[in-house]
């Protein structure tokens, strides 16, 4: 009789450490899809919202230029976004749209296809237009970059 009193207890035994382990994977799991949830969906979204600043552009119409190629008839058709520091600058250059919109068709219509060959060449002719707009808006007003959302050579 004592040897099924020692089994007994030896059951009990087992049943209270598989009862443990059980509960013990229960709440690893439980914390770590909780700890998943907080770093994928919660810090993520709080994050982003601090790092994102506000963007302040003005895309400006269609560019259609001839090219100065000599040898064929070619022409540039690009669209132009200019992105700026603040508002401000926006509505400086809304005021001042005329001169950027004249100063842009004038350098791209003096350029060749050459001009835009390659990568370098093409952000050669970037910074050009950049420097360009930036004299026309002033100090209080430049722009940070400017984008070719479209560029089209024929």
């Amino acid at each position: 009789m004592s040897k099924s009193v020692e089994n007994l207890e030896k059951v009990k035994k087992m049943g209270n450490l598989k009862l443990i382990i059980i509960v013990l994977l229960a709440v690893i799991f439980v914390g770590g899809t909780a700890f998943g949830y907080v770093v994928f969906f919660g810090s993520n979204s709080s994050s982003q919202a601090k790092e994102s600043p506000e963007i302040y552009k003005m895309t400006l119409d269609t560019f259609t230029v001839n090219l100065s190629d000599m040898e064929y008839r070619r022409y540039l058709r690009t669209d132009i976004t200019l992105e700026f520091f603040n508002e401000k600058a926006i509505e400086e250059a809304e005021l001042k749209k005329h001169r950027v919109r004249d100063k842009i068709i004038s350098i791209l219509s003096h350029k060749s296809v050459s001009d835009f060959d390659s990568n370098q060449k093409l952000e050669k002719s970037r910074v050009e237009l950049l420097g360009a707009v930036n004299e026309i808006l002033g100090e209080n007003s430049q722009i940070k970059a400017l984008y070719f959302e479209n560029f089209i050579i024929q």
